[in-house]
């Protein structure tokens, strides 16, 4: 068994305060990056590649099958949103960001599928820059990270620069406003320049939704923005903001508007499509055995999470005799659940887990990147680990 955590010199304190990331690493979020590195094989990063690509395609067959069979109720959708959902597919837009999340993946473990945090994902700063800043004092020792977010990122804007030709490229960025999704936008913001837009950002408080499109107050009156990519999640404005999801269906179909990343990522998002995965390929490796009912999973340890829940909240583990042995309180506890068979991850020495995760770029692998527990599930409490190809 390999003794896969090395000690880093350091956690680039520097660097990530000088670019602007202080927020990071300060207060509350002090211990959050560690001074350790996990060391993954080439052959381990090849299987994570595969398994995340191929995921994505067992993804997009899903959202066609529940788009020719009309199963949105299965996913607790409104029908306010089919309508956009259906626009988007046809218009072919690009799923722009998600990130997978796996256990296993290490030591022979099985590559097991947990979760896809397909709408408004974060730990984005954290993987396409921290790690390669705390990896260069050691980089003369081992064979790189996989870690190629910016150069995708970027390739896919200038992709769709094309795809939309007739379009001005000016793209708004918007966020509720907290700091760390403005700093997560900033990795979205730097690609987007890179790639040809002009790119502006602003709290939804500060967008216009006007007539025919977005706009912000400029000095000559008021700029358009032909492209929208919000980190809010949509189940956020389905459920809470339902006179925004009528502006923002209307703009789009009736007006064109290109919203990023596209409305049929909250299908992606909601975690009974994981359910109807399983139906559809109940002999895949990397699926685990997921169903709308506990009863299937009696005698199994198994892991209950909401529809729409994030950031490790509202989950509860079950063992085989039916006792909780691990949970987590939250935001999600009024959605509806799947129920998940128990996967082991890799644990050091401590009894730490480790979870990989990895970020795809328009269905491409493009990412990989680690978090680190002291406890069966893991949430806003893990610890960030930067990994190391040997």
């Amino acid at each position: 068994m390999v003794d896969r955590i090395i000690k880093l010199p350091g956690r680039a304190e520097k660097t990530i305060r000088d670019k602007g990331y202080a927020w990071f690493i300060d207060g509350d979020n002090d211990e959050y990056l560690t001074d350790d590195a996990i060391l993954i094989s080439q052959a381990e990063t090849d299987k994570l590649v595969a398994a995340s690509e191929a995921c994505f395609v067992l993804y997009e067959k899903a959202l066609d099958h529940i788009s020719k069979n009309d199963l949105w109720s299965r996913l607790g959708l409104p029908p306010e949103i089919i309508p956009l959902i259906h626009h988007d597919m046809k218009r072919n837009l690009p799923h722009i960001i998600g990130r997978l999340d796996f256990a296993g993946g290490l030591e022979q473990m099985p590559t097991k599928l947990i979760e896809f945090n397909a709408d408004t994902n974060t730990i984005m700063p954290e993987s396409a820059l921290f790690q390669s800043w705390m990896y260069e004092p050691v980089k003369k020792d081992y064979k790189g990270q996989f870690n190629y977010l910016h150069k995708d990122l970027t390739q896919t804007f200038i992709d769709l620069k094309q795809q939309f030709p007739d379009r001005p490229p000016t793209l708004l960025l918007s966020s509720l406003g907290h700091v760390e999704d403005r700093l997560n936008l900033n990795v979205i913001y730097k690609a987007a320049v890179e790639a040809g837009f002009e790119v502006e950002y602003a709290d939804l408080e500060k967008v216009v939704f006007g007539d025919d499109g977005v706009f912000l107050h400029a000095a000559e009156g008021y700029k358009q923005y032909f492209f929208f990519f919000k980190l809010i999640p949509w189940e956020f404005i389905m459920f809470e903001e339902p006179d925004l999801m009528k502006i923002l269906v209307d703009l789009s179909i009736n007006h064109d508007l290109i919203i990023l990343n596209p409305s049929y990522s909250i299908v992606f998002q909601a975690k009974h499509i994981m359910s109807i995965m399983y139906e559809m390929f109940p002999e895949n490796d990397l699926l685990l055995p997921t169903y709308d009912s506990k009863n299937f999973l009696k005698g199994k340890q198994y892991v209950r999470k909401g529809n729409f829940g994030r950031l490790g909240e509202n989950v509860k583990i079950v063992n085989p005799s039916g006792e909780t042995i691990a949970k987590t309180k939250g935001d999600f506890g009024d959605f509806t659940k799947i129920f998940q068979e128990f996967a082991e991850m890799y644990a050091d020495e401590d009894g730490d887990i480790y979870q990989p995760s990895m970020f795809l770029v328009d269905g491409r692998a493009s990412c990989i990147s680690f978090r680190r527990r002291d406890d069966l599930i893991i949430d806003d409490d893990a610890e960030f680990v930067p990994h190391v190809i040997f």
